[in-house]
């Protein structure tokens, strides 16, 4: 559960994105008893610089350089030379995008990550990514079934690849809302590009772990994957959903252009109670650094993670013709050039609610959490480190306002 929060006036930014000429301008307020808008002349000058105590925005100031008191010397220092090497995402192929790719190579690269997001590396890590991502999501999910709408949640993998982190957050959230006495939620696998041999193996284990077997479009859903609560649902012919739906997004929104995205976040916001989306990448200097790593971690590992009686191709195509490490390598610094940041998800989100303000507070262990609320939608999103030194969970959660939500759940 995520640590009581101190909020303070001096603790707390806002910041309000406006239409100017046809433009996306930020405004930075900070609050105070008389507060004051100063415009940023140039819009990509925003601070979203991630781990800030405390931030602020001028016109002349580096875009992206953190300005922060951080909880330690050590951190300070970190935050202050992982800086944002690009204003804004850049849109470079990957391998595993492509047509062309072979089916087998993309399920061993999605075999790969999958086991990036389940094992804990020594030293550099202190558990597994899917662990942490649990954590942010179990709280995410509790208050969607805290605010006294009893009717059934299923949470979707709307791009699960081999599978990636969700056995894992299936596993681990219904372990911590048991005894609780919570009801345990269904999650099911979906991909556009479906993986059904790991995902059989995967549910095997778990009686609330399935997946959808035809391929699956995250801009257009099947009707079996759209919330009972959606009104799409009676525009649609076929077998329809019995539950909410919360879409999840693990190492996959990096993957839509601008306008695929606006077409994800559109059908989420109309067919769906609640989304996540989680990235463990971004576009710092310190991130792209580990991911030139990247290289020979999955020579290091490979032999560890997959018996070769089990999976052959998987150890051919690293040792005996090192394909996979060179395309692992190459699309995971072009998923960190890709990746956006909380203000530039709520960008795409603006231009079907209009202005929106971002308020961030400081929690106790010094986490910088971000929010943005409308009047049907919450907000939020934030930074959580899980490899030392530059490793971070970036991560964007909403959550549809229910009538019987109250204040504090807010």
């Amino acid at each position: 559960m995520a640590p009581r929060k101190k909020h303070s006036k001096s603790d707390s930014k806002q910041t309000r994105f406006v239409e100017d000429d046809h433009r996306q301008h930020p405004i930075h307020q900070k609050s105070n008893p008389a507060p004051q808008e100063t415009r940023v002349t140039q819009p990509r000058a925003l601070n979203i610089s991630g781990d800030t105590r405390q931030s602020t925005i001028s016109p002349g100031s580096p875009p992206g350089l953190a300005v922060n008191v951080a909880p330690t010397l050590v951190n300070c220092a970190l935050n202050y030379v992982n800086f944002l090497i690009f204003k804004s995402p850049v849109r470079l192929f990957e391998f595993c995008d492509l047509e062309i790719m072979p089916g087998f190579l993309r399920r061993c690269c999605q075999a790969m990550l999958a086991e990036q997001w389940k094992h804990q590396l020594p030293i550099i890590q202190t558990k597994s990514p899917a662990v942490l991502a649990a954590t942010i999501l179990e709280s995410a999910l509790d208050k969607m079934t805290s605010t006294g709408n009893n009717s059934k949640l299923t949470v979707i993998d709307f791009c699960a690849g081999g599978g990636g982190p969700t056995p894992i957050l299936e596993r681990t959230i219904n372990a911590a809302r048991a005894p609780a006495g919570k009801i345990p939620l269904e999650f099911l696998m979906s991909d556009l590009y479906p993986h059904i041999d790991a995902w059989m193996a995967s549910s095997s284990s778990s009686d609330h772990l399935s997946f959808i077997p035809q391929p699956v479009d995250a801009t257009s859903p099947p009707i079996a994957a759209l919330s009972t609560e959606s009104t799409e649902v009676h525009s649609k012919n076929g077998p329809r959903s019995d539950t909410r739906v919360f879409r999840l997004f693990c190492l996959a929104f990096h993957h839509f252009n601008n306008d695929m995205a606006k077409q994800v976040l559109d059908s989420t916001m109309k067919t769906s109670d609640g989304f996540a989306i989680l990235e463990l990448q971004d576009r710092r200097i310190g991130c792209l650094m580990l991911m030139l790593c990247n290289f020979f971690l999955t020579l290091l590992v490979t032999v560890f993670w997959f018996k070769f009686w089990h999976e052959p191709l998987q150890i051919l195509f690293t040792y005996v013709c090192p394909i996979l490490p060179v395309v692992l390598t190459w699309d995971g610094i072009v998923s960190c050039l890709r990746t956006r940041e909380f203000e530039e998800v709520m960008r795409l989100v603006q231009e079907n609610t209009g202005p929106l303000v971002i308020t961030t507070e400081v929690q106790d262990d010094g986490v910088h959490i971000k929010r943005c609320n409308t009047a049907e939608w919450v907000f939020e999103g934030g930074r959580r480190r899980h490899t030392f030194p530059f490793g971070y969970l970036n991560w964007v959660t909403g959550r549809k306002v229910s009538s019987k939500d109250s204040g504090s759940n807010r």
